[in-house]
C-alpha cells in the first residue's frame, strides 16, 4: 500500500531532515519504515518538491521497479541519520557512517556541475548522469549544504522519537518533534510515573 504523506509529517525544517524522518516509531528504534517501495520514495520526493512531475515520471520508468536505487537511498538515509543524530547531541559521528556519507556526497558531486543561480554558486545535478539515483544525489547535495551551513547549530533530536528538526525557538526551545504526538506522550508518561510513585511521605 502506498504511503500517504501529510504536511504534519514535515517537522524537520529542512528537506534532508524530513527525509531522515521517513522512518521512526514512538520510541528510538527506527522500526517504522515508510519508504516501503520505490513508488513511496518517488511520491515523497514529489510531495516535498524535491523533484518535478517530469522527473517523477522518469524515475518510475524502466525495468526492475527501482529496487536497487531504493536500497541505496535507504542506506544513505541511515548513514546520514547516524551522523546527524550524533551531531544533535554533541557527539562525534562514527567513522563508518561518516565514510558512507562522504562517499554519497562525492558521487553526487561527480554527477553535478557548479553553476550560478540567484547570485550564488550551487551544485546542479546532470540528470543523464544521475539516472534513478537522482533522489539520493540531490539529497546528498542538500546534506552537504546543511553540514557546512549555520543552521546545523540548531539541530535537535526529539526527546521521545528519533525524528530530527531545526529548533528556531527561544530559550530552551523545542524538546519534541510535535507537541500533538511526542509532547503529549511524554506528558502522559510523566503523569503515570508521578501516580505510580505516589505523594512523598511527610514528616513522622
Amino acid at each position: 500500500m502506498t504511503t500517504a504523506w501529510r504536511e504534519e509529517d514535515l517537522v524537520g525544517g529542512d528537506v534532508v531532515l524530513d527525509f531522515l524522518n521517513t522512518v521512526g516509531d514512538t520510541g528510538k528504534s527506527r522500526r517504522l519504515e515508510r519508504l516501503e517501495s520505490w513508488s513511496d520514495a518517488v511520491a515523497w520526493a514529489r510531495f516535498v518538491g524535491l523533484i518535478d512531475a517530469r522527473e517523477a515520471a522518469m524515475l518510475q520508468s524502466g525495468p526492475n521497479g527501482g529496487q536497487q536505487s531504493l536500497f541505496r537511498l535507504r542506506a544513505f538515509r541511515e548513514a546520514a541519520y547516524r551522523v546527524l543524530s550524533a551531531r544533535a547531541v554533541g557527539a562525534a559521528p562514527e567513522a563508518d557512517a561518516l565514510g558512507a556519507v562522504e562517499a554519497d556526497i562525492r558521487e553526487a558531486l561527480a554527477a553535478s556541475r557548479l553553476s550560478a543561480a540567484g547570485g550564488e554558486e550551487v551544485w546542479r545535478l546532470l540528470p543523464d548522469q544521475a539516472g534513478r539515483d537522482l533522489l539520493r544525489h540531490r539529497l546528498a547535495l542538500r546534506l552537504l549544504h546543511l553540514l557546512s551551513g549555520p543552521e546545523l547549530s540548531r539541530l535537535r533530536e526529539c526527546g521521545c522519537c528519533p525524528w530530527l528538526f531545526l529548533d528556531h525557538g527561544r530559550g530552551r526551545g523545542r524538546s519534541w518533534c510535535r507537541m500533538e504526538t511526542c509532547g503529549n506522550r511524554a506528558k502522559a508518561a510523566r503523569f503515570r510515573a508521578a501516580r505510580t510513585e505516589g505523594p512523598s511521605a511527610g514528616p513522622a
